[in-house]
Formats: C-alpha cells, sequence, structure tokens
C-alpha cells in the first residue's frame, strides 16, 4: 500500500494567516509539495479574554493537522490511505503520552478507514499570541449554568439549540463554529445573527478559524468528503469548552442522521460519515479526556429524537422563518443556490420539515435550478435509496424479534453500542441501544405521513407510495 502513503510535516502553527508552512509528500510519485496553514484563536483572548494554555492549545494543532491531511490526501479506490503527521507539540502529557498516539490511530482508523501514524517534535518556545496575553478580567462562568456546542449553522445546529432554550437547560449558551469554508463561515454568521433578532438568550458565538492555502503546486484538489472534519471540529470545539472551564461538549444532531446507517449491502458513490456516531464522540471524549487529565465528555443530546421531533420546537418558538436560513447539503458549495436537494442530508431536511409542519422555504437545485441542473441533480437523488432503507426498517420493526434483527443487520454501528460506548456517556448501554431502536422505528413511521408522501409524490412517486 506504499502506493497510497502520504507524509505531513508541519512547521509550528501559528495564528498568523499563511505564515506556518506545510510540506506534504505524496510517495506515490515521490513528489514534494509546500502550502500554509494556520489557526485563528486570538479570538478568545479578544472577545472572552481567555488565555490558550499550552496543553489545550496542543489539541487545538492536533485538530488543524488531522483536518488538513485528511483533505489533502488523496483517495485511491479500494485502498486505504497511509497517512503519517508530523507535528511540533509543547507539552509532555502529549507528546510522550504513547495512549495519545494509540488512541489518534484507532479513533481515526474509525471515521475514515485510514491508516494514520503521528510523530511528534517538540515546539520550540514560540507560542502564539493568545498563549502569552491575558486580561486582568477575564469573562467568568461561575455560578452560571453554561453549555458549550458546536455551532455549525445548520437547521439540526439550529433546532437542538431551540430546543435546549426552551427546555432551560442552562442560562448561558457558548457556541463555538470553525472551519475553512467561507461560505460556511458566513452561514454559521447568518444563522446565528437571525437567532439572536428573535430570542433574549445569553448567548456567545467563537470562532475558530482554519486557515490553508493552496498553492500552485499542488496539483490535485481536496477531498470533499473528508471523513475526519467532524472529529477535528469536535476537538476544537472541546478545547474551546476547556478554556471555559467546562468539562463538557455538545454536539446536536438527531439520531437517525447521527447513526447515519448505509441505505443498502452495496452501494457507489453513497458516503457515510460517521462524525457524530455515538461511538464516534465517545472516541473524541477519551481522547480530550487524556490530554486534559480530567473526565471530558463530548455528546449528543438527541440521539433518541428524529430530527422532525428536533424541528418542532421551531414553530412553537415563532422561529420557522429561520429554519430558512439554515443549510444541509452535502454536495460542493455553490453561491446562488446553496442546496441541492437531492443529497440524502437535502433529503433529510425536507422530510423533517415536512413531518413537522414547519414550512420549508429553502431554495433547492431540484426545484429552481436550470432545467440542466435539475436533471443533473434528480438522476443522482439519494431518494430512492432512503426509501429502500425505510422499507427495510419497516420490515424489521413489523416482525416479533426487531431489536435483534436490527442489531443483526447493523453490527459494527448498532450491535457494538451497547460493549463500546463509553461510560461517560452517562447512559446504560443496553437502555441506549433500545432509545435507538425506538427512535429508528418512529423515523420509519414519519415518512408515512401524508405530508411527507405529498411533499415527495412528483419525485419517484412509485418509490413514495
Amino acid at each position: 500500500m506504499g502506493d497510497n502513503r502520504f507524509t505531513f510535516e508541519f512547521e509550528e502553527i501559528s495564528d498568523k494567516v499563511a505564515q506556518s508552512k506545510l510540506q506534504i509528500v505524496d510517495h506515490r510519485n515521490n513528489r514534494q509539495f509546500e502550502t500554509q496553514v494556520s489557526i485563528d484563536d486570538r479570538v478568545v483572548l479578544r472577545e472572552r479574554g481567555l488565555q490558550v494554555k499550552p496543553y489545550i492549545a496542543d489539541l487545538m494543532d492536533l485538530a488543524v493537522s488531522i483536518y488538513v491531511a485528511d483533505r489533502w490526501a488523496r483517495r485511491k479506490a479500494g485502498y486505504p490511505r497511509e497517512i503519517e503527521v508530523r507535528l511540533p507539540i509543547r507539552t509532555e502529557r502529549v507528546r510522550h503520552n504513547p495512549g495519545v498516539i494509540d488512541c489518534l490511530r484507532l479513533m481515526l482508523h474509525w471515521f475514515t478507514g485510514d491508516l494514520w501514524t503521528f510523530r511528534f517534535s517538540r515546539r520550540s518556545r514560540t507560542r502564539r499570541v493568545a498563549e502569552l496575553q491575558t486580561y486582568f478580567f477575564p469573562t467568568t462562568n461561575t455560578g452560571v449554568v453554561t453549555e458549550v456546542a458546536l455551532w455549525s449553522g445548520g437547521l439540526d445546529a439550529l433546532a437542538g439549540l431551540c430546543n435546549r432554550i426552551k427546555s432551560e437547560y442552562a442560562e448561558r449558551f457558548l457556541l463555538v463554529g470553525t472551519g475553512a469554508n467561507p461560505s460556511v463561515w458566513g452561514l454559521q454568521e447568518r444563522s446565528f445573527k437571525a437567532l439572536c433578532e428573535r430570542r433574549e438568550a445569553q448567548m456567545n458565538l467563537i470562532r475558530l478559524q482554519i486557515f490553508q492555502r493552496r498553492t500552485g503546486q499542488l496539483p490535485w484538489r481536496s477531498d470533499r468528503r473528508s471523513r475526519a472534519r467532524v472529529a477535528a471540529f469536535a476537538i476544537l470545539g472541546s478545547a474551546y469548552a476547556l478554556l471555559e472551564q467546562q468539562t463538557a461538549l455538545a454536539v446536536y444532531e438527531n439520531g437517525p442522521g447521527a447513526l447515519n446507517l448505509p441505505f443498502r449491502a452495496s452501494e457507489v458513490g453513497l458516503d457515510h460519515s460517521r462524525g457524530v456516531h455515538p461511538l464516534s464522540l465517545a472516541w473524541i471524549s477519551y481522547l480530550v479526556s487524556i490530554i486534559s487529565d480530567t473526565d471530558f465528555t463530548v455528546h449528543n443530546p438527541f440521539i433518541h429524537w428524529t430530527k422532525a421531533e428536533m424541528c418542532s420546537v421551531l414553530d412553537k418558538m415563532n422561529l420557522s422563518a429561520v429554519a430558512g436560513i439554515t443549510q444541509s447539503c452535502d454536495r460542493s458549495p455553490r453561491s446562488k443556490i446553496p442546496q441541492c436537494g437531492t443529497c440524502s442530508s437535502c433529503i433529510l431536511r425536507r422530510q423533517a420539515l415536512l413531518a413537522s409542519g414547519i414550512p420549508d422555504t429553502s431554495n433547492y437545485l431540484v426545484h429552481k435550478g436550470t432545467d440542466q441542473q435539475r436533471k443533473k441533480y434528480l438522476a443522482e437523488s439519494h431518494l430512492p435509496y432512503m426509501m429502500f432503507q425505510v422499507r427495510n426498517l419497516r420490515q424489521i420493526f413489523d416482525s416479533e424479534s426487531a431489536r435483534d434483527d436490527l442489531m443483526y443487520k447493523y453490527p459494527t454501528l448498532l450491535g457494538d453500542i451497547p460493549m463500546r460506548l463509553s461510560t461517560n456517556s452517562g447512559y446504560v448501554g443496553s437502555d441506549f441501544a433500545l432509545g435507538l431502536v425506538q427512535v429508528l422505528r418512529r423515523y420509519g413511521q414519519e415518512w408515512s405521513l401524508t405530508e411527507v408522501q405529498k411533499g415527495f409524490e412528483s419525485e419517484y412517486a412509485d418509490i413514495v407510495n
């Protein structure tokens, strides 16, 4: 497999745009390329008055290295990638802890299916601005019930936050956005501002931006799928939570979306990410706990909810209009009509809004694009595959041994949960798994609703009915 091997050698990652060199070695062609990466963590100092501790800065650097390496290591069909990351590290608890390297290797193999190795060197005394300075009066959360959560700007993030606000789960919500895509960056800000205009709640949005520059040397485009992207973002979110003296990070995602079960046994061109699967969050919790030397939890409060159940709160809070600002598309970003309407994420979004009775004001290419665009995306629609999965779920739930049949059909993504789920998840394994079975049952029932069938009846009517 040496012909699918890549080495990413990072300089000390700085907070200045395009200041840190990254050397990429493509062993397949025995060629070397150079690009630049950085992360802007100065925002936590400017807006929150927080000084970044060395081990937290190391967490941030690990997240950046994972995100960048996963995007720029080319895939060869049918073969796993061998990815070696060489990264300067500040603290001995990371640099000389074999448990950290083992956890990274196993965790990223679970996320990506690839073979990862990490080699840490000692970082010099050069530190980023947020590590050097502090305020005399930093922002504090003492005595305030606080929840730190990832903020993607998507529909689940909006609905999840609204449910938490309505339930008065916390007094203050600290949202952390991240990424390197300018369009997603703007989406996070727009959806947050729209929510702030309509709700009186203590909310702050902090965004840790990753900068990467593709130079003329690189002869290939980055991998759009980026299976480790959510892992990198969750690690960054966890680092920010630790800065705020919190020991948990919330990720708002519906249960069927988090499980992301395969549609059928043999699939072509459909990538089922494990980004927010319960076992994925358990892996990240374990990694952050090792590095921070504390019991840290990354959890999904809505793992036992369908997307429609999450969205129903928007109507109750008079926030249905904000849903149209969010985006859910998996395909390449577009400026004029950002959502295709036919990928699995778009279809689940459409189904959830129909089932919850929320007006869908989103623009989809399958409806409002040119004739050529509509034909193209309709031909690539994931709806037939999703309906095939729904029919299978219904058949399983019609049997007397539904739970056992479901675990048998999806042993890796469902059957292992009671045994492998981290004990710090707050759930007893068997009860947690039972909740997953029940949410999948309700999800299958939602597709039988008249509103949902009418919403899709013009597309593949023979499949929907």
